[in-house]
């Protein structure tokens, strides 16, 4: 954590640009306190997104994670890189000399291709090998002795809310046995401690060089799959293709489309008991009985609401077009509505 002086001195630099530009913390806190907004969620580290008449970018500068100059056009965003640059230059945190900082660095893509080459050989990693971020977003010093690190597995803890594990693939058949592993430890560590986590699976890498844009795609799955589906806790970001399709949709565009079937005409119709009904409908996969079954009501009332829907907006969920149409149009509500960050 940078000291007070370094922070001021950064303040007084931007002070003087011609934009109003603001600073904010990993929990979307305000440097200085006073300022609410709400942040855009970002599809990379260093990627740039427009809210409310302010541009924002997501900067890797210790205390400060998000920076934002008021306007929408060339010169704000001129603002933000320039303001971005400063930050990272001034709070820049040295790089320690131990085989954890040289991953954290890769990860955090802050080393050069031969440097990393270099890093790699002198403190023994791999330089190419098959691996994949696992990030666990919760309190580090809680949660660290449960995750189950293998023999060529190695802990990084990122800072005071994220460890990841770059876990090998070795001995892993893909991605669903990744996901079983990180809801084993999910479980493990709630049974335990208590604690909370959520944890974002990136894509799996064959180059230490590429860690950190698996590392990236662990974020954007934390980030994306908390709008979508927050009573989850691990999401795997090659099974949110969807979520991150309509994350990327205009807001005005998505919430229009979504009106066209949630309006006040069927806010009786769709009421939570029914939503409620939708979800497990699709849950299941269209399958009646089931449904039925796992909802504790008889299969006709269940037939009863889907014909409902059907009179009244002209979709029947059990054909899978039209369960497709519906599905996209509710989701769209999500990718369209306020989205505060949850985990940055």
């Amino acid at each position: 954590m940078p000291d007070k002086h370094i922070i001021d001195q950064l303040l007084k630099t931007l002070s003087g640009l011609h934009a109003e530009v603001l600073l904010f913390d990993e929990n979307g806190k305000s440097i200085p306190a006073g300022f609410e907004k709400q942040i855009p969620i970002f599809a990379e580290l260093g990627g740039m997104a427009v809210r409310d008449g302010w541009t924002w970018m997501r900067v890797n500068a210790a205390a400060v994670s998000y920076i934002c100059a008021e306007g929408e056009d060339q010169a704000a965003a001129d603002c933000v890189r320039l303001a971005a640059a400063l930050a990272e230059s001034l709070i820049a945190e040295p790089m320690a000399n131990d085989r954890t900082d040289v991953l954290r660095a890769a990860l955090r893509e802050e080393l050069s291709g031969p440097e990393l080459e270099a890093l790699s050989v002198e403190y023994g990693i791999p330089m190419h090998m098959d691996r994949c971020v696992l990030l666990f977003h919760g309190n580090p010093s809680v949660i660290r002795d449960f995750i189950l690190v293998g023999e060529e597995d190695i802990l990084v803890e990122m800072d005071r809310h994220a460890i990841v594990l770059v876990k090998s693939m070795d001995n892993m058949e893909g991605y669903e046995e990744l996901a079983q592993l990180a809801e084993a430890m999910e479980q493990t560590i709630m049974s335990e401690t208590g604690e909370q986590p959520i944890i974002g699976i990136g894509e799996c890498r064959s180059s230490l060089a590429e860690l950190g844009a698996s590392y990236r795609a662990a974020w954007r799955a934390l980030e994306i799959g908390r709008v979508f589906k927050p009573e989850a806790s691990v999401y795997c970001f090659n099974r949110l293709v969807l979520e991150r399709f309509l994350s990327e949709i205009p807001r005005e565009l998505g919430t229009r489309y979504h009106h066209m079937l949630f309006n006040r005409k069927t806010q009786r119709l769709f009421n939570e008991e029914m939503l409620h009904t939708i979800e497990m409908f699709f849950e299941k996969d269209l399958n009646l009985s089931d449904t039925a079954r796992q909802l504790y009501i008889h299969r006709n009332t269940l037939v009863y609401r889907l014909d409902k829907i059907q009179r009244q907006t002209g979709l029947d969920l059990r054909r899978f077009e039209d369960a497709i149409s519906f599905r996209m149009l509710l989701m769209l509500g999500k990718a369209g509505g306020d989205r505060p960050v949850n985990v940055r």
